[in-house]
């Protein structure tokens, strides 16, 4: 018992160094499991059986499964690696707050704070989805322009129904938000934010999430090698830390609102493709690409951070 209580302890003292241990513990632990069982190669086949496009929103993991029944438990291990920082935040709440913790994030999950002015609520919604959907028709100029014509494509259609309907999908049902959020922005966030200023604290987060990706992306280490890997490591960080200090302005407007963090995760993944196709696998189509979509951001979250003094929408 008297271990329990000291392991009880030193979780509520050091919150966010058990949590991150663990969400990266939980990825780390699933990747044998992937490569030992052959789930990985089960997914890679059904995808190309079933022609689908590889998205990171839950409707086309479900087509693939519902196409391809043996496709199932690779799926299912995906989606557990990519809510790893969900996972690892309902055990350390648990652990420290109980009830009361689990109730705090479930009061997070909401489009806005309570009491708030719906109108001004939902012009930050329409803001937020312009503001990241131009920052992808930027990525995706920027694309045209410095890739081959036969290494990208953008084939938009803004009348279509299915495009609107792709879009709240992307939104609402993308894996990596809807999976990671809860964790990112809902409970470290705000913690950081009473300890840092808001800007320091999205940087912080979003070097930390970045980091929780390698796991994850580690097969570029062996498709690019170990000069390239880093290089494009270097900017995926850039590109993390920029969404964050996006992420975080929105969220703070709104009352911490987890709901648009998930929202603008799945905006900045872009299934819908408004950013284009990026049809080459190659490590200098990838890397121009990954600027590409750093670079709207930085311009962005600059003249955020100057617009608001650094505050990012928190009210100090």
């Amino acid at each position: 018992m008297n271990l329990v209580k000291q392991l009880t302890a030193h979780v509520k003292k050091h919150l966010l160094v058990w949590y991150y241990i663990i969400s990266v513990l939980i990825v780390i632990l699933i990747i044998p499991v992937f490569l030992l069982t052959g789930a990985d190669v089960a997914v890679d086949q059904a995808l190309q059986r079933t022609g689908i496009q590889f998205n990171t929103d839950l409707v086309t993991a479900f087509r693939v499964v519902s196409a391809e029944p043996g496709a199932f438990f690779g799926v299912l291990l995906a989606i557990l690696q990519v809510a790893a920082p969900d996972i690892a935040v309902f055990i350390v709440a648990s652990i420290t707050y109980g009830r009361k913790g689990l109730l705090e994030l479930k009061n997070r999950f909401r489009f806005w704070q309570l009491g708030m002015n719906w109108q001004y609520a939902l012009k930050i919604w329409v803001i937020c989805i312009l503001v990241f959907s131009l920052m992808n028709l930027a990525s995706a100029g920027l694309n045209k322009w410095l890739l081959p014509e036969k290494d990208f494509v953008w084939d938009i259609n803004f009348f279509s129904i299915h495009f609107w309907l792709g879009l709240i999908i992307a939104m609402f049902l993308d894996a990596g938000g809807l999976f990671e959020e809860n964790g990112w922005r809902g409970f470290a966030l705000p913690i950081l934010q009473k300890r840092f200023r808001p800007v320091q604290a999205s940087i912080i987060l979003g070097f930390f999430w970045s980091m929780w990706h390698i796991p994850v992306k580690i097969n570029l280490l062996f498709d690019y090698g170990v000069i390239n890997f880093l290089s494009m490591f270097f900017i995926l960080t850039c590109k993390f830390i920029l969404i964050s200090i996006l992420i975080t302005y929105f969220f703070n407007l709104l009352g911490q609102s987890t709901i648009i963090a998930i929202a603008m995760h799945g905006l900045s993944n872009d299934s819908v493709r408004v950013g284009g196709k990026v049809l080459s696998e190659t490590f200098i189509a990838q890397q121009i690409t990954e600027i590409n979509l750093v670079l709207p951001m930085f311009a962005v979250s600059m003249f955020l951070i100057q617009r608001t003094k650094g505050k990012l929408g928190l009210v100090i």
